[in-house]
């Protein structure tokens, strides 16, 4: 009988199982927190758990053609999940320049300018940008870029995905100017006193603007950059994600498949990801989509369980750092604007309830509290139109949801519908949210607190590569709930690291349709799992008092994808 099992044993499994997404529910089912069980000791053989429990118990399996590795006190958690990135996208950004970490916009210019030196005669500059931080805040203009670099075209796109700053001659190559009309709710063309493109573009769908003027990715490019966006999350602790609104961003759906499927064909993709079309490159608006079916038939057979195709992207506003997302009531630092609605609410209602029709999982950017209803009332004519909780069964997402009032939580709870959010967007312009809102607004951005109380299932993701993403990064922000000053939007806000946890793993689970496989440690899930070095939920464990946890080694499907076991 062979036992070429692998354990692991001296440490601390925390299972996430027999729990409930918050603390207080957790202790009423009789886990300690919301983080489950704790064991301390697993075995797992090939891609599956074969035992949980304590070290005398789960040892007594192993025979001896079994590796045992001693983790001398190591943490072992369910691998993280990621139910809303951009992988592809952020392999391609891994090898652009991003600016915002200067002080000021002069100084961005000359690390572009030296980016621009390096390359071909023909070639775009395409880089990304983060203004936020610089001591005039503001996006760079046509004429700045002129000046630093006149001699070819150069496109920076905001690191939100919501706005892109083009020169001169990036303009002249798309055809831009007076009379290049606004797209109402995809992007809006920014102008000077005399009507001419400041070469400032914002919206939802700024890059596409442009996109038929920068030339096209090749698939093996793209097919590298999905490799190299893989390895990047296993670094993180990411065994499953999802690319949302694939095709987006200069990369055509078709293109993005192809790539896709041929780095899972070829080993070098370890993770599942969920391919989550934009609901905008299905068709038009006044066509019923395609179905799941229907696009996932350019995924290979054997290949539909690391790439399947349930979820749908859709977008009701843009973001806080650009203005771009829709609010009820002006923004602090610009009255008069209250942002851009992506469709009006008849237009949206109908995207919905297509996309449901048509067996979606659709889940809606919204960002801004008015862009929030828009989507509650869309989900509101689901159920009608649908009744026996709809929205609950086809797990239908808002995604970001980040400016909330009681009502909006009520009735989001009401329906059942889930929320995705990213804690980390908080700890990297929380400041300025706060500027855009004012405190009293602000404090009502990601409500983790309230949310949790009101029953309602939640995920954590990064928006990577908007962010880092690193998923501890994003436990730390939740804990935290702070911007870089230090300075939170409201400490009533703050949850545990345990619960922080729970969102990362079996909720983000949930949200993807991954609970029967990930998510938690249990006999039976997959062997999909992160070894950190400390515990992420003890006391002291994001204050500073102690060394925050790190990644030591990640398993996807039983196989080692990053760090060492031993």
């Amino acid at each position: 009988m062979t036992h070429e099992y692998v354990v692991l044993h001296g440490g601390t499994v925390l299972t996430l199982d027999a729990c409930a997404p918050s603390d207080a529910a957790s202790r009423a089912l009789g886990a300690p927190d919301a983080a489950g069980r704790r064991a301390t000791a697993v075995a797992f053989a090939h891609d599956r758990i074969l035992a949980v429990g304590t070290d005398a118990n789960v040892l007594a399996i192993a025979g001896p053609d079994s590796t045992v590795i001693d983790l001398r006190g190591g943490i072992v958690v369910p691998g993280f999940i990621d139910p809303h990135a951009h992988p592809l996208g952020e392999g391609v950004d891994a090898g652009k320049v991003l600016i915002g970490g200067e002080p000021d916009l002069r100084a961005a210019l000359r690390r572009l300018s030296d980016a621009a030196s390096r390359l071909d005669p023909d070639a775009w500059l395409l880089a990304r940008y983060d203004q936020t931080r610089w001591l005039e805040p503001r996006h760079p203009t046509r004429d700045d870029l002129d000046r630093a670099i006149p001699d070819r075209p150069v496109l920076l796109a905001h690191v939100s995905g919501h706005a892109v700053a083009v020169n001169s001659l990036a303009l002249a190559l798309a055809g831009v100017g007076p009379a290049t009309d606004d797209v109402a709710g995809r992007w809006s063309i920014e102008r000077d006193v005399h009507g001419e493109p400041t070469g400032v573009v914002v919206g939802t769908d700024a890059w596409s603007v442009f996109e038929d003027a920068v030339p096209p990715p090749t698939t093996a490019g793209l097919t590298d950059a999905v490799v190299r966006a893989g390895r990047r999350l296993a670094a993180d602790g990411v065994v499953a994600t999802a690319d949302a609104d694939l095709g987006s961003d200069g990369t055509r759906l078709e293109a993005a498949l192809r790539a896709y499927v041929a780095a899972a064909a070829s080993g070098g993709l370890a993770q599942v990801v969920s391919l989550m079309p934009g609901l905008a490159r299905l068709g038009p608006p006044d066509v019923p989509p395609p179905t799941p079916a229907d696009v996932e038939a350019s995924v290979p057979p054997d290949l539909r369980d690391r790439l399947p195709v349930r979820a749908c992207k859709l977008k009701a506003d843009g973001a806080m750092t650009t203005r771009t997302a829709f609010l009820r009531e002006d923004y602090a630092d610009a009255p008069g604007w209250r942002g851009l609605a992506v469709e009006d609410a008849e237009a949206l209602r109908a995207r919905v309830l297509g996309a449901h029709a048509a067996g979606w999982q659709v889940c809606t950017h919204a960002i801004g509290d008015a862009a929030v209803d828009a989507v509650l009332d869309a989900l509101e004519a689901v159920e009608a139109a649908d009744r026996g909780g709809a929205v609950a069964a086809g797990r239908h997402r808002i995604e970001h949801a980040m400016l909330l009032d009681d009502s909006a939580i009520d009735r989001a709870a009401a329906l059942g519908a889930m929320l995705s959010m990213q804690p980390e967007f908080v700890a990297w312009a929380g400041d300025t949210y706060r500027a855009r809102l004012g405190d009293v607004r602000a404090a009502r951005m990601n409500r983790y607190r309230s949310i949790l109380a009101a029953g309602i299932d939640v995920a954590f993701g990064s928006d990577r590569p908007v962010v880092l993403g690193a998923p501890l990064a994003g436990i730390a922000a939740a804990v935290r709930h702070a911007g870089p000053s230090g300075v939170a939007l409201d400490p009533a806000e703050r949850i545990s690291g345990a619960e922080a946890l729970h969102a990362w793993t079996a909720g983000a689970a949930r949200a993807s349709w991954m609970e029967g496989d990930l998510g938690r440690i249990a006999v039976g899930m997959r062997a999909d799992l992160a070894i950190l070095s400390s515990d992420p939920t003890a006391q002291g464990a994001w204050d500073g008092s102690r060394a925050r946890p790190e990644v030591v080694a990640t398993v996807v499907g039983g196989h080692v994808v990053h760090g060492d076991l031993a």
